[in-house]
């Protein structure tokens, strides 16, 4: 990892664990936490027993909802992958250089038309003290791209919400993301072409909001609105090859804003199929006026596949904007309203929201 990435590593303290209880685990990350300032140090190497990611009271979610609520970046590891470094090393140290706020890698050149991309998602909360049939409740978040992929920060809202009643708390989410990006872009200007990634199709009310907020901040903007879709019955085949596997990267047009487009298949580079790929169901509406074209588009999410920092495996079939959210939810389905609230806070969120701890 040093020669690879150019940086040095200085171990700052160690803790053993001599059982699998997951509260002992706790008790060893306290011991950690009331010892060292986060600040001081850049991510914590945990060596844990595998574990379902669907069963939530275990090490790998407690310790990562133990560490984050104070402002500590994890990194998780199993006896699995320390057994096997020859095919795993890389992408540890991909992930503890990006967790560490390193930057692996980002796109050779800029896309086309765009300042700024966000990946927008809501995820349940789990409350593990909650009492049976207490409603669900709902955060929201976003991350932060810039035109090279490069993701540039986290933002979520401090309090949960229920299902359908999200309008502050987006309004709050791009106020913060346009402000911060701004403060932070290298050009010290507000974004103009922003494009916006959401795992669902939009709803005419979630645009028409968007774009009164984006007018009240900018101005003078365009926005894309591009939901990406994973979860339907569409499958492409290619009548050219044996088994009909479709290649990465091509796609297909099913109307004038809707494409089809396969992430994974055949590529020169694996020289190697991988069957029928299950393709991402691309819808796109622009505003005021089309300033992207479906190629671009196709082309935009398809590179976005390659920027996942926690691998370096080339064949990811979603884009980072929505990988990066998926792993959000996932952590906030095993926290509690409590842990969300306290990774929100300032100090903690001056710490956690310049560093991809989620990945």
């Amino acid at each position: 990892m040093p020669a690879f990435f150019r940086c040095k590593i200085e171990e700052v303290d160690s803790y053993q664990v001599d059982s699998i209880r997951t509260q002992d685990f706790i008790d060893a990350a306290n011991r950690l936490m009331a010892s060292h300032d986060p600040r001081q140090i850049d991510v914590v190497l945990c060596t844990i027993p595998w574990t379902s990611r669907y069963f939530k009271n275990t090490p790998y979610y407690r310790l990562k909802s133990a560490f984050t609520t104070r402002g500590f970046v994890t990194q998780m590891i199993t006896e699995h992958a320390l057994g096997n470094l020859k095919w795993s090393y890389l992408n540890l140290a991909s992930s503890l250089f990006a967790k560490a706020g390193g930057i692996p890698w980002v796109l050779e050149s800029e896309m086309k038309e765009t300042d700024m991309i966000l990946g927008v998602d809501i995820a349940e909360v789990v409350s593990l003290r909650k009492r049976i049939g207490a409603l669900a409740r709902f955060v929201g978040f976003v991350n932060v791209f810039d035109r090279y992929g490069r993701w540039l920060f986290f933002e979520g809202t401090g309090r949960a919400y229920e299902r359908g009643k999200n309008f502050e708390q987006l309004q709050e989410l791009l106020q913060r993301a346009i402000e911060r990006f701004q403060a932070e872009s290298s050009e010290r200007r507000p974004p103009r072409n922003i494009v916006i990634h959401y795992y669902k199709r939009f709803g005419y009310e979630e645009m028409e909001y968007v774009k009164q907020i984006l007018k009240k901040a900018l101005g003078d903007f365009k926005v894309a609105f591009i939901s990406i879709d994973s979860s339907h019955a569409y499958r492409l085949y290619d009548l050219s090859v044996p088994d009909g596997g479709f290649p990465r990267g091509a796609y297909a047009y099913l109307s004038n804003d809707e494409i089809l487009l396969s992430t994974t298949g055949f590529t020169e580079l694996a020289k190697r199929r991988m069957g029928t790929p299950k393709l991402l169901h691309i819808k796109v509406k622009q505003f005021p006026a089309d300033f992207l074209t479906l190629d671009d588009i196709a082309l935009q999410v398809l590179s976005l596949t390659k920027l996942d920092w926690a691998t370096a495996t080339p064949l990811v079939r979603e884009p980072v904007t929505m990988q990066f959210s998926q792993e959000i939810a996932y952590l906030t389905g095993a926290i509690t309203e409590q842990e969300w609230e306290g990774l929100s806070k300032p100090g903690v969120n001056e710490i956690l929201s310049r560093r991809t701890w989620f990945i």
